[in-house]
């Protein structure tokens, strides 16, 4: 079985947000949830980064990893401060606390040695945001995906990391073997794939598994087991979980009142979408907008 090509068909990136920051001597981010991950390029300065209580001293020249669902504090060390700041979610079929970190060994911190390959990878992600395209998406992910395998090179061993006889703590080679197994389990189905398509374009719409079974002649116990199969979700939690991912990204982006972007994602209660957002993410609306600021 090949190990590296079932892990890397688990996972998938959800660029969120990308921003360049300035900040002068007194800057101050208390310590707060962070709802989803973080890579950011130190262009200048220094700062102090307190991830989950271990302490960070990052200077010019380095890339933080920042998991999700850890806390963070930041405060700066110098008179001048810069950084890039990439926000990204993961979605790993293989569950794990930190997949990134305790299967690929990603460091917290890790020194760029003056590679200038990181630097762009980093700077094209800004670049292509703030333009217009039907490949904008594909080129924010594809750096995305290269800053990831940059860092994983940079990181722990490749041999240990992903050869089956490398054990860690939170991955014992057994364990290994039975998520792989299951993830390859998954049979394309192509009916699956027209469903999970036509589901992103038509969030806005009320989307129902009897619908939904009907437009691929399924009956609907036969698409709840092909779309767990297929997805490992049911439709109705993989619908909340899209919806509440392109939500996320608008609130990162646009000024949009919360109720509005809650109805342009299906969910005409914003009192429902709220609460189910708190859940997925573990903070408010309001607060996860707030985070961007």
């Amino acid at each position: 079985m090949d190990f590296k090509n079932t892990l890397y068909t688990s996972m998938r990136f959800d660029f969120l947000y990308v921003g360049r920051y300035n900040f002068q001597k007194g800057w101050v981010y208390p310590e707060s949830y962070i709802p989803y991950c973080m890579v950011r390029l130190i262009e200048k300065g220094r700062g102090l980064f307190i991830i989950d209580g271990e302490e960070f001293e990052v200077t010019e020249g380095q890339v933080v990893y920042i998991p999700q669902g850890c806390r963070l504090f930041c405060e700066t060390s110098s008179e001048d401060f810069q950084f890039i700041s990439i926000r990204f979610r993961l979605r790993a079929q293989l569950d794990a606390s930190d997949f990134l970190a305790d299967y690929y060994h990603i460091k917290r911190v890790t020194d760029t040695g003056g590679d200038e390959l990181i630097s762009t990878y980093f700077c094209q992600v800004i670049s292509f945001a703030r333009e217009g395209g039907p490949s904008k998406v594909f080129r924010i992910r594809g750096n995305l995906e290269l800053i990831i395998a940059w860092l994983c090179e940079h990181g722990g061993n490749d041999e240990t990391c992903l050869d089956d006889e490398g054990q860690s703590e939170a991955f014992s080679a057994e364990e290994v073997v039975r998520r792989a197994e299951l993830v390859s389990s998954r049979t394309q189905d192509p009916r699956i794939n027209a469903l999970t398509e036509y589901i992103l374009a038509h969030l806005d719409e009320d989307l129902s598994c009897s619908q939904l079974a009907a437009m691929v002649g399924l009956s609907e116990s036969s698409l709840r087991r092909l779309f767990k199969k297929h997805t490992g979700k049911s439709p109705v939690d993989y619908i909340t979980e899209s919806r509440l991912t392109v939500a996320a990204r608008r609130l990162l982006v646009s000024n949009e009142h919360i109720a509005q972007i809650a109805y342009s994602v299906g969910i005409g209660d914003a009192n429902y979408f709220s609460r189910l957002f708190r859940e997925n993410f573990g903070v408010s609306p309001q607060e996860y907008r707030r985070s961007a600021e």
